[in-house]
Formats: C-alpha cells, structure tokens, sequence
C-alpha cells in the first residue's frame, strides 16, 4: 500500500490461502487520500475498524488512537508495525467501552453489521466537538441506505465523496447536540427458561440461532466434574444452557470478539466461570476438557471462509481430554466432515435438519 510517499507492507492476521485477500482495501486508500487534506499535527485521531492495522501503520507518527474490537486485530496490528519497523510505542490502543476525551477527526471502516456502526458512531458522538471531522469508508457494493440513517441521527452535516475504486467516502460534521447515545446491551427472547443480553454487533441479535438450538438439543449430560469450552462463545448461550442444567461444572469461554466476551460476562456468573477474550486457545489451563462446543463462524465481515473454523477444530483437538468430545454445528453445505475426520478418530453426525448438522468428534 502506497502512502505519503512511501511503501506500506502489510499482512493478514490469520494469514489466508486465498493470495486474492489482501491486508488493505480502496477504503483505507481512499480515507488516506482525503485525511492528506487535513493539518494533522497535534490533532486527536480515533481509527475504528482498521481490522489488519494499514491506516494505524499509514498514520503512526500522529499518534492515533485505534479502537480494538477483535484479539487477532490486535496481533495483526502488531505484527504490521514489526514488519514496517514502526516503534511499538506508537501504537495506542482501547477497547471500544474506553472513550478518548476529545477526537478532532475519527476514521471509520464501516463494518458489515449496521448495529456495530452505531455504536462506532455513539462513542464518536460522545467525544466530538464542534469541529471534528468523522470519515466512514465503504465499498460502493455494500450500501445501504441505512448508513445514512445512522449517521444523520448523530451529524448535521452527512455528505458523500466522489467514489474512486469503487469505494466511497460518508463526511460527517456538526454533531448534533442532546443526543441520547449510552451504550446499552439488548435482550434475546428465547424458551429456553435463559435470560440472553447482549452489546451491539454480537452474532444473532434478535434470537438465538436455529443451528445453536439444535446443538444445544443434541448436547450431551454434563457431569459435575466436568470441565466445558464454550467456543468462539458469541453471547454465551451455549454455556449459559450448560450452566442452567449444571450449577457444578467447570466452563471456559473464549471468543475473539471483545463485544462477545463483554456480553456472555453479561449472562453468565463468574463462579467457576472462566472468560477469555482470545483468538487461539493459549490460556492458562492445567486440564483438558471434557467437552468442547462451538457454532463456528465462517463469515469474517463479507468474506465467506471456513478457514477460522478449520484453525479451531486443530486447535480443539490439541485441548480435549482423553475421552472428550467435540460438539460444532455448521450449516449442512459447509460439509466440515470432510475436515474432521483427517483429525478425529471418531466422527458421527448425531442430529440434523435441512439446513443444519450436528457433528461429534473424538480423539479415540
């Protein structure tokens, strides 16, 4: 990537087969191109949804701020200041529940999820002042009306630049005054007898999936002393089911997702309760567990790929006990079987539907 004159090398974090992928897009080209109009020094910068690190890199020696939502964007950020040989202290980062004071001008990748934009937009809004400047980059493809509706309920002045590699750029200015913009988390009605909050931008905000309701049919008895990995945890239901039918077991959850783990702390208490905001499985455990079970994701914002899944079926099997098991449910097309039986032993299709399977794996 090419900016300020300069050469940018930048990788992906999980690195992927797929060599047409790459680090950065036209978006961060673009919101590149039109932050050069703006006297950066001395200005407080926020950068939201700079998944790989290439405007953190690009605009390191201003001192940005980056807001981190996902455990591997962090490393993957990382890993591109290394590679660039850009001083790690200059790398500032937050969760995105830690406001910066004031922001003079905030760059926003929009996210596929419209609730995760607004909550990029509420904690913008909050620290704005009269004259900040919001940029919000997307790809001409993924428009939605929406984006508009959003932005206007925050911002007196919403205009659109010219579009350049089919990305486009939304300007935001004038922040509007009185605005009711604290962060709340929603709850998920389901029959489960569970009560389900979650934060914005969580998978499946309105219910609980179907696939994990049939997982959750075909799980089997938990025993006291078990030990349990909720993983790629989302809002935690599957461990607050288990919870639910056990009070004595042991649970893990791990997810890489900040606004996941932040929710299942949300429906889960914390006795014997282990929560891990990671993207691998390098936690600090003297025991394998008993049972692993994960609705794994394969979308990764509008890419399709089974590639984050098949990393945590590897990493599933390191961690199972001798006897243990592996529980996943994945849409049927997936055909994950193909995958899971190069690692396990044992691989039964144990419920299944039209559009869903239930998969067990073990190491024997």
């Amino acid at each position: 990537m090419q900016f300020d004159q300069k050469k940018w090398d930048l990788e992906r974090y999980p690195k992927t087969r797929n060599k047409s992928l790459r680090a950065w897009s036209a978006i961060d080209e673009l919101i590149l191109s039109k932050v050069n109009q703006f006297e950066l020094h001395e200005k407080k910068i926020t950068l939201y949804h700079d998944t790989y690190g290439a405007l953190a890199c690009a605009l390191n020696s201003y001192q940005p701020l980056s807001v981190i939502l996902l455990y591997s964007q962090l490393k993957a950020i990382k890993k591109n200041f290394e590679i660039n040989g850009i001083p790690p202290q200059n790398f500032h980062w937050n969760n995105p529940f830690k406001l910066r004071e004031t922001i003079d001008l905030g760059l926003i990748k929009i996210p596929k999820s419209m609730a995760l934009f607004e909550l990029y937009l509420k904690n913008v809004h909050k620290s704005t002042k009269d004259n900040s400047v919001i940029l919000c980059g997307f790809m001409t493809r993924n428009f939605t009306p929406k984006i508009i509706d959003i932005a206007e309920q925050y911002f007196e002045d919403v205009s659109q630049s010219k579009a350049k590699k089919k990305a486009r750029i939304i300007i935001l200015k004038k922040p509007k005054k009185d605005i009711q913009n604290q962060l709340n988390f929603q709850k998920i009605k389901n029959d489960l007898g569970l009560t389900i909050k979650q934060y914005p931008g969580v998978f499946s905000n309105k219910k609980i999936d179907f696939g994990t309701l049939l997982l959750l049919e075909s799980l089997p008895e938990i025993k006291d002393y078990d030990k349990i990995m909720d993983l790629a945890c989302g809002n935690g239901v599957i461990a607050a089911y288990i919870r639910k039918q056990n009070p004595k077991c042991c649970i893990h959850l791990i997810d890489d997702n900040f606004l996941a783990i932040s929710s299942a702390k949300l429906n889960l208490i914390k006795i014997n309760t282990h929560f891990h905001w990671k993207d691998d499985f390098k936690i600090n455990i003297n025991k394998k567990f008993n049972l692993i079970a994960c609705n794994p994701p394969f979308h990764f914002e509008y890419e399709n790929t089974i590639e984050i899944a098949l990393s945590l079926f590897k990493n599933a099997k390191k961690y199972l006990a001798e006897n243990g098991t592996l529980i996943i449910v994945a849409n049927t097309h997936l055909n994950y079987r193909t995958h899971l039986i190069k690692l396990f032993g044992s691989v039964e299709t144990i419920a299944s539907n039209d559009k869903y399977e239930v998969i067990s794996c073990s190491n024997s």
